[in-house]
């Protein structure tokens, strides 16, 4: 009955996106990395899932009826020299390793299904007017905070096997039959609707700092604000990710640091130099102790073998997905690798430097400076401090912790839509700033007349 009502829900949005307003599908693409995880699909080979099939037939959808705002969106995108840089190492990885043709089709799969994020989301931001992403998150955030809630108290995730079930094919971390539980007897975690409370924490992190930056702008009443705030920030503990909630503590540090006086800058600099020197050992203590999650000895060894693996091929990589194909098998929570040694390998840096090489990290890297750069010039604008926040949030978690289960494509959704939202904001105000010269103009001249008269 609940697999039915799922493919229902799957449909509707489905319909939605084909029959509504072209001009706003980002909305339904958005919706869809919340609502089904990663690691469901309705074919096997080619694997095709519900957020891939939304994310190809937006680009359908935009491309017949939508036509001029994608092409803004490709050829004057801000990341556009990252972005082809991007194309161009995930190419080069996959030609010059011997892959051929079907090297080249996995290339194209990855950068769509990863850095095309950032262009539909740029689609989305120069509408966004007509979208006014975080207006209606009060009923969804609230319910996924009881979801979250429940889970929590219960050890057991409810919501997700439901959905999993409903689609033919399953490859996900979490064995559907019995209890679906992601807490252990050291941590209690939860991960409603993603595939890895680690996923949920660096989602929820970045929709913290979005309505942060935007909850001044939206017409809500205050009280609802506060719940939403709350409810976000709620979310990230109960996932149990001590990544996510340092790269939360992070972004909030700084959104109040940009909008206090110097004075009190300099006094939060010193206040978070006294508590990195108090907090930092007992970060360090509970990294060390074997057997709880991530640990220190875990990352030398998964730096160790990085290195070793990397050295094969340091310009280029050794190719698409090369890890999860040659090296050790793939982990189901995507991406991420598993081994008993190392635990898996949870830096992007990692996955970068074996798979993609040196031109593969470059280009990524220039991605978040680039981006970085281009919100903090337009930080007088709240859509360019909530990009600026989930950047600089997004690129620590992914360092720290890795690119899994789909949490990038979410962080590039809001960070494309910020970057769009910046532009129509610039083109805006630049129109103002025309028309009130105009007037002013006008005016002198009729001033001038006046007086000659």
């Amino acid at each position: 009955m609940l697999s039915a009502v799922v493919f229902l829900l799957f449909f509707a949005m489905f319909g939605a996106m084909l029959l509504g307003r072209k001009n706003q599908a980002y909305i339904w693409v958005f919706l869809s990395i919340i609502i089904f995880p990663p690691c469901i699909y309705f074919t096997k080979n080619p694997q095709i899932s519900p957020q891939q099939l939304f994310l190809y037939v937006f680009f359908a959808i935009s491309f017949l009826w939508n036509r001029e705002a994608l092409s803004e969106a490709i050829f004057k995108h801000p990341l556009r020299i990252p972005l082809a840089m991007l194309a161009f190492s995930l190419l080069a990885a996959a030609i010059l390793n011997g892959e051929g043709a079907k090297g080249a089709y996995n290339a194209f799969r990855y950068y769509m299904e990863n850095y095309a994020y950032l262009i539909i989301a740029f689609v989305g931001g120069l509408n966004y007017k007509k979208i006014n992403l975080g207006k209606n998150w009060f009923y969804p955030v609230v319910f996924l905070c009881i979801l979250g809630a429940i889970e929590f108290v219960f050890r057991s995730n409810i919501i997700f096997p439901f959905i999993c079930k409903a689609f033919p094919y399953y490859d996900g971390y979490f064995d559907l039959v019995g209890t679906v539980s992601a807490s252990r007897t050291y941590r209690s975690r939860i991960f409603i609707t993603t595939t890895h409370p680690t996923v949920l924490g660096s989602i929820v992190c970045c929709a913290l700092m979005y309505y942060t930056c935007r909850m001044k702008s939206l017409s809500l009443p205050r009280n609802k604000k506060r719940l939403v705030w709350g409810a976000l920030f709620l979310l990230v503990c109960l996932s149990g990710s001590r990544t996510a909630v340092v790269c939360t503590m992070m972004g909030l540090g700084i959104f109040v640091f940009m909008k206090v006086r110097l004075r009190a800058r300099i006094m939060i600099l010193v206040l978070v130099g006294f508590l990195m020197s108090a907090v930092i050992p007992r970060m360090i203590e509970s990294f060390s102790v074997e057997g709880q999650g991530s640990t220190m000895s875990m990352r030398q060894e998964q730096l160790l073998f990085s290195y070793l693996q990397f050295m094969k091929s340091p310009i280029y990589g050794n190719g698409v997905r090369y890890i999860s194909k040659y090296v050790m098998e793939r982990d189901t929570y995507n991406d991420r690798v598993a081994d008993e040694e190392l635990g898996g390998l949870e830096s992007v840096i990692f996955f970068q430097l074996i798979d993609y090489g040196l031109i593969g990290l470059v280009s990524y890297l220039l991605l978040f400076m680039l981006a970085f750069i281009y919100f903090f010039r337009r930080r007088r604008f709240s859509h360019a401090q909530a990009g600026l926040l989930i950047t600089s949030c997004f690129f620590v978690f992914a360092c720290l912790s890795g690119e899994i289960g789909g949490n990038n494509s979410f962080a590039y959704m809001l960070m494309g839509y910020c970057m769009g939202a910046c532009r129509k904001d610039e083109e805006t105000k630049n129109e103002d700033a025309d028309e009130q010269e105009l007037i002013e103009n006008a005016e002198g001249a009729k001033a001038e007349v006046e007086e000659n008269v």
